[in-house]
């Protein structure tokens, strides 16, 4: 199950307000990391995994790609990527990662903050390493388990400074988490660090890199301090790039 949150109209209108904000968490601290990370590239197939607006894909298109696949859940995602990104080397098809077929593997499969939206790990890691080419590699970002771990409404706890204490209460407890972001109930699905990269290695995948996301030399020059503050207290984003091996 994929959730699809981003065909209610009301909550798609805020998030492509805060996603088109230069200052935004995806631009200052995710999008860096995704970019420094990306392997070459040059004449290869990419397949974007949950790709939104096609913000990452109008990047990828600088790199030189022989083709880009983006697939997204949401109707209206799709539809932005399309007015926004006009290029014939780039595909886009609504629809489910789990059920996606083709019949010619992808060199590179990235994918920007969509996997917390998917219950079934296990099989979405599967279904990613049959849609790569062996020695391809699969780079992705997605909510940090420490930011996810919580059932609390409240997770900040205020003590002598605003945001000093962020909670990680039910970190063992894998399961989905219904919180409130944008005036809207939305769920994501809570899994360890260790469910993350070891359900990769069981699967055929090499690790590669593994990059907690905090403060940069960016987000210190362009955020103020309350922004910088809570990044101090807990990572927003885990990203790992790992290398399709033989099982």
């Amino acid at each position: 199950m994929v959730q699809n949150i981003y065909d209610n109209e009301a909550f798609y209108s805020k998030y492509t307000a805060l996603r088109n904000n230069e200052l935004s968490y995806n631009e200052i601290l995710e999008m860096p990391i995704m970019q420094e990370l990306l392997p070459d590239i040059n004449n290869k197939s990419v397949l974007d995994a949950g790709c939104g607006m096609g913000k990452f894909i109008q990047y990828l298109l600088s790199k030189n790609p022989k083709t880009i696949t983006g697939i997204d859940i949401s109707n209206n995602m799709i539809e932005y990527a399309k007015q926004h990104v006009d290029d014939d080397r780039v595909t886009f098809e609504v629809g489910d990662i789990l059920t996606y077929q083709t019949n010619e593997p992808f060199k590179c499969i990235v994918s920007s903050l969509a996997f917390h939206y998917v219950e079934d790990y296990v099989e979405l890691i599967k279904k990613l390493n049959e849609l790569l080419v062996e020695d391809g590699i699969l780079l992705f970002s997605t909510e940090h388990p420490i930011q996810t771990a919580t059932k609390s409404k409240n997770p900040w706890i205020h003590d002598q400074s605003p945001y000093q204490h962020y909670k990680m209460d039910h970190y063992f407890e894998e399961s989905a988490r219904e919180t409130e972001w944008l005036g809207e109930s939305v769920i994501r699905y809570h899994r360890t660090i260790g469910t993350m990269i070891n359900t990769l290695i069981e699967n055929g995948f090499v690790i590669e890199k593994v990059v907690d996301h905090g403060n940069t030399e960016l987000s210190m020059e362009m955020w103020d301090e309350e922004t910088r503050l809570k990044v101090n207290q807990k990572p927003p984003f885990i990203t790992i790039r790992a290398r399709k091996g033989r099982i």
